[in-house]
């Protein structure tokens, strides 16, 4: 059996391809290229991770079939007693791998999330203070091009720019004069830890609210591996997708004071039907979160992420902040001079996949950077050595790229590494 008939071999095991093939073979074409692209590719996009079979399971399995509408205890369909009972269990789990008071687990999306919590305590036009997109915050906390900028008014604190760590000075000094409702903190790109109680201490001290987004760092945090805010923040939004290596979603923890708010603008405020398929393979998420297994591996994911960052800057590459205190990093193109959006398409016909990122306070019409991170390839086996030949063929590229014997040596050595270190489960 040649190589696409593995893979239509191995989707067979998750699903009736062979039936797929007759009913629906275009679908079915889809689903066999992306498992293939998925085998085949190193995928160093930060927001993915590979998830259990189990999850996998549960994301499709008979709750699809249930309709159901309401919070746990205020179910409106009749037949939805055992989804409430899913529910209370999610966010228990949920409270007892955080720490939080309470949570609730039927947003769609840590963006969802995001969302529900600006409507429970903000009103229309209200001030928000949050970290600036453009120093690595994302997109849902007051973008210019995001719905969220265009309900509330916000303004930014960001990075030092000698250091380009976070400016807390700056956010408290703004925080006094723009006197927001609501400070909100996350990254989608910035790689060091935050402070979350002198963040804290500047929104309480000063009459507001803090949120953080841990979107990213969600299963950094439950393995005890990355600073948690439920003890310092009111509320707390987080993802099981990226690190959690769950199914894409998001929840809401809060402090107890904030829970109805919070629930109601939920439901009925933004949530309608839930997804209650993908809530049970969030319960299992959090459930596998503290095995010793999933704590070894993100444990893994943090060495390889350091040790790769050191690799990169050790052939060249600029690190924003010098390194990393998580999965991901930003790495800075500015010292080979080359074209990143080129690169980053060479890099994904080659079989590595990363995306481009504007580097801070570079005024250069184009972005300079590549935003990467480490957990599938962590997740696929690599250690210091593998990672040592990626840096390797990251440094072929941005200096060959023109080369087309040298970028087709990179790309034959990318399908090797992939044979040898397949997907899990």
């Amino acid at each position: 059996m040649n190589h696409f008939g593995n893979l239509v071999e191995k989707v067979q095991k998750m699903m009736n391809i062979e039936l797929l093939k007759k009913i629906d073979p275009q679908l079915a074409e889809c689903l066999a290229l992306e498992t293939a692209r998925q085998e085949d590719n190193l995928e160093m996009i930060a927001s993915e991770s590979v998830q259990p079979t189990m999850t996998l399971e549960l994301a499709g399995s008979i709750f699809n079939n249930k309709t159901a509408v309401g919070n746990p205890a205020k179910q409106r369909l009749k037949g939805s007693q055992y989804v409430a009972q899913l529910e209370v269990l999610s966010a228990e789990r949920a409270c007892q791998v955080f720490g939080a008071d309470h949570a609730i687990m039927t947003t769609y999306s840590s963006s969802v999330a995001n969302y529900c919590a600006y409507a429970a305590c903000l009103n229309l036009g209200d001030h928000v203070l949050s970290m600036d997109p453009s120093a690595g915050a994302h997109q849902t906390h007051g973008g210019g091009k995001n719905i969220s900028s265009r309900l509330y008014s916000f303004r930014y604190f960001g990075l030092n720019k000698d250091t380009l760590l976070v400016d807390y000075d700056e956010a408290e000094r703004i925080t006094k004069e723009f006197k927001p409702k609501l400070i909100v903190v996350g990254s989608a790109a910035y790689s060091r830890d935050l402070d979350y109680k002198r963040l804290a201490d500047i929104a309480h001290n000063n009459g507001a609210l803090l949120m953080a987004d841990i979107a990213h760092f969600t299963g950094l945090i439950a393995a005890g591996l990355s600073p948690n805010p439920v003890p310092y923040a009111d509320i707390v939004t987080a993802s099981t997708t990226k690190t959690m290596c769950g199914p894409h979603s998001g929840f809401i923890m809060c402090k107890k004071e904030l829970a109805d708010i919070i629930d109601n603008s939920v439901y009925p405020g933004v949530v309608a039907s839930l997804h209650v398929q993908t809530i049970a393979a969030m319960t299992y998420a959090l459930q596998y979160s503290q095995t010793p297994e999933f704590k070894d591996l993100m444990a893994r994911i943090l060495k390889n992420a350091k040790y790769f960052c050191d690799a990169l800057q050790k052939r060249g590459f600029g690190i924003l902040t010098g390194g990393t205190d998580c999965h991901m990093f930003v790495a800075d193109l500015r010292p080979f001079g080359v074209d990143c959006e080129r690169l980053a398409d060479v890099m994904q016909d080659v079989g590595i996949t990363v995306n481009t990122k504007a580097i801070p306070f570079d005024n250069h019409p184009t972005a300079r950077g590549l935003r990467a991170g480490v957990t599938v390839l962590t997740q696929r086996g690599f250690g210091e050595k593998e990672l040592d030949e990626v840096a390797d063929l990251w440094l072929t590229l941005a200096t060959k790229l023109d080369d087309a014997e040298a970028v087709a040596g990179v790309k034959a050595k990318v399908a090797e590494l992939a044979k040898k270190f397949p997907l899990p489960n």
